[in-house]
């Protein structure tokens, strides 16, 4: 990874350490009110490239009662390069995790699940003067974290995406 001075502005812009942590924190966020327990640690890196994706991002479904398969069969397009995307992103997610952790927005519990003290109305004061695009990749992230806690094991929605641990 190249050092964060020499990093193209687009990429400094988008991937910065603060503004991926703000989404790992809305997933980890979305995730424990549906399921009692922490993110599992992988999950993030399969959240981000999809929230972070325009397309996608557009046609995620409403309610996560909407089962992720049958989502999946009906948007073949959001697998399309999405192997790709979550090998090219696996850097500024780590980056954004270590982050909340030396920020003390993130905290690993039992060694795999990321926890935080963070709240929705945290998560909202923090991006009330942010752009529409922030608050769209906000509001997904923690949608798809409850979405992924309704959708059933990591192993489950890692197969259904396409991608093994």
């Amino acid at each position: 990874m190249k050092p964060w001075i020499k990093r193209p502005k687009e990429e400094a812009y988008l991937l910065n350490p603060p503004f991926c942590c703000l989404l790992v924190t809305a997933s980890t966020i979305g995730y424990t009110s549906v399921e009692n327990q922490g993110l599992p640690f992988s999950l993030p890196f399969l959240i981000l490239p999809i929230v972070l994706h325009k397309q996608t991002r557009e046609t995620l479904p409403r309610k996560i009662t909407t089962s992720l398969a049958a989502w999946l069969e009906e948007n073949q397009h959001a697998k399309i390069l999405y192997y790709e995307r979550v090998k090219s992103l696996l850097p500024y997610v780590r980056e954004a995790m270590l982050f909340g952790g030396l920020h003390n927005w993130l905290d690993l519990k039992n060694g795999d699940r990321i926890s935080t003290s963070k709240t929705d109305r945290d998560i909202g004061n923090f991006v009330n003067k942010a752009t529409d695009e922030v608050k769209e990749c906000v509001k997904h992230t923690h949608f798809v974290g409850r979405w992924f806690a309704n959708a059933g094991s990591v192993e489950t929605v890692m197969a259904l995406w396409g991608v093994r641990p």
